[in-house]
């Protein structure tokens, strides 16, 4: 009987797959905070490309992904009254035209959920009656509520990718930071021990068809399941 699979492995949920929690900080986001807060911290989360700003308030204390040239001691305001200026959080109606904002609400109060990577922006298009629009890192643009709050500027870390992996070591222990699988080896590389796809003298192909039974068992069900077709289509099924 061969090895079994490694996404079998994985799902087994042993600690060699098992994502660090205990490392992470934890969830940041502004929520329906309002007033005035001072940053006390800047810290560094292994889980997130972008350094954290811990901010404390009347309330208690906040995380927040860190706007580039953040520092501690610095005053952020949050709310409707706030200036728009580097670190502050108000709501996009409030926010200039042409302007970076990142960590922006999908929805009032829900403390930030798009553009949190190291160096991402967005920036403001246009507004009228129906919203806000945003274009956002990849191109799109995204219609945003007015009330839907956002931090000014760019997020910190930008030049966090700009440093070459010269080691696969390097590599590795940055994918198993953020508990990603890597490297991600192909089926046709392995051996037949190894996968259903393994084995033969050239890895290049199967060697088999790769499409696989609904009902197939653990460890055959691999490659294409239950495709109906494969490959290019046909031109008669491109005309109709």
């Amino acid at each position: 009987m061969g090895k079994p699979l490694n996404q079998q492995r994985r799902g087994k949920g042993s600690p060699t797959f098992r994502s660090p929690k205990h490392r992470y900080a934890p969830r940041s986001g502004f929520g329906k905070l309002f007033g005035k807060g001072v940053v006390i911290d800047l810290m560094r989360d292994p889980q997130r490309s972008a350094p954290l700003a811990v901010i404390k308030h009347e309330d208690g204390e906040t995380i927040v992904p860190a706007a580039n040239g953040l520092s501690v001691g610095q005053i952020i305001d949050i709310g409707d009254d706030a200036i728009s200026t580097k670190g502050n959080i108000l709501p996009l109606k409030n926010i200039a035209e042409g302007e970076k904002v990142f960590c922006i609400e999908l929805r009032p109060g829900d403390g930030g959920k798009l553009v949190r990577g190291a160096g991402g922006s967005a920036v403001i298009m246009s507004r009228d009656e129906n919203g806000v629009r945003l274009k956002l890192p990849s191109g799109q643009v995204k219609m945003f509520l007015p009330n839907c709050r956002a931090i000014v500027g760019v997020a910190a870390g930008g030049g966090i990718r700009d440093k070459p992996i010269m080691k696969a070591g390097k590599k590795y222990h940055m994918m198993a930071s953020k508990h990603t699988y890597w490297p991600r080896v192909s089926a046709v590389a392995m051996n037949a021990v190894e996968h259903p796809f393994g084995g033969g003298r050239k890895h290049g192909h199967a060697g088999k068809p790769q499409t696989s039974s609904r009902h197939a068992p653990p460890g055959r069900k691999v490659g294409y399941i239950a495709a109906s077709r494969t490959g290019r289509k046909s031109r008669a099924a491109k005309k109709k």
